[in-house]
């Protein structure tokens, strides 16, 4: 089973990566033709998700190679990954922020802004749309595949997710705005429309990367498990199978690294005295076989406590 997780994963980052650095040059290249700043964001997204994608590629080949150093492998360096991943996120969000809010500023100081052309920008979003959405789809089949084990597709789907997102809003939008007559009204969207289009996006996603940093932080510091429903499901396994043993737990710690879940199962002394000898362990081997069936990477210690 770890074989066909890190087969699937390595065929779905290698996808990844070769659509990743075709919308980071075609959104680059339709900024060039275009001048609209929407499309620069969406091509330095697209430009962070394909350096992150090789960064991917090398810890899915590495993650489970347990050594004397390393001896419960290597999984920290999927937090690591989803941490730096999220940082990177927001780093190009703020920057998107900022920049377009310096243009918007400059407008209203009466400031000279080239108008933005239209043209190229709704064949490029139809185009980005279909390969953001279609690489999510595809992250989230083979996640599901193998009972969604890994965290790297798992943070590469909504990273897609954002990006289809937001070429699909910005394509839209910048299309409608290029039917705006000029000298109207709204003839000021000719100038900013997609500066106030990122700005208010940037604003909106901002959340996404947040939330993948803090899930992340909280493996990297051995938190608790922050799925509730694999929580529930870990505690009842682990209490089934030390009540066939006529053993309760003291205390039961469960947390999870990457897509490597540990669980620390606290036993009274005394409650052990009159116990067979080798039933601690038996329950220990039980309890490991079981949940293997649903968590790919499992390691169970018992401690007195």
């Amino acid at each position: 089973m770890k074989e066909q997780i890190s087969q699937r994963e390595q065929q779905s980052i290698k996808i990844g990566i070769a659509a990743n650095l075709v919308m980071a040059f075609s959104g680059w290249w339709t900024f060039y033709l275009s001048g609209s700043e929407a499309l620069l964001l969406d091509g330095n997204m697209s430009f962070i998700l394909f350096v992150s994608s090789m960064v991917a590629l090398k810890i899915s080949k590495i993650k489970s190679v347990r050594s004397e150093v390393f001896p419960f492998g290597l999984y920290v360096t999927e937090a690591l990954y989803s941490m730096m991943k999220g940082l990177l996120l927001i780093g190009v969000i703020i920057s998107a922020i900022s920049g377009n809010g310096t243009k918007i500023f400059t407008y209203l100081q009466g400031g000279n802004i080239a108008p933005i052309n239209t043209g190229p920008i709704v064949y490029y979003a139809i185009a980005m749309v279909c390969i953001c959405w279609g690489l999510s789809l595809l992250y989230h089949v083979q996640n599901k595949r193998i009972g969604n084990a890994s965290s790297m597709l798992k943070v590469d789907k909504k990273a897609s997710f954002i990006d289809g997102v937001l070429s699909a809003s910005t394509g839209l939008i910048l299309i409608v705005i290029g039917y705006v007559p000029a000298g109207s009204s709204w003839d000021f969207l000719l100038y900013i429309g997609d500066a106030l289009l990122v700005v208010i996006l940037a604003t909106l996603m901002i959340k996404q990367p947040i939330g993948i940093i803090k899930e992340a932080f909280i493996e990297l510091a051995g938190g608790k498990l922050q799925d509730q429903a694999q929580h529930e499901k870990i505690e009842t396994s682990v209490n089934q199978h030390l009540q066939a043993c006529g053993i309760s737990a003291k205390s039961l710690n469960i947390s999870k690294t990457g897509s490597s879940y540990l669980v620390i199962v606290g036993l009274a002394l005394e409650e052990l005295a009159d116990k067979p000898a080798g039933s601690v362990t038996d329950a220990r081997h039980n309890m490991k076989q079981a949940l293997d069936k649903d968590f790919n990477f499992v390691d169970v210690e018992m401690v007195l406590v």
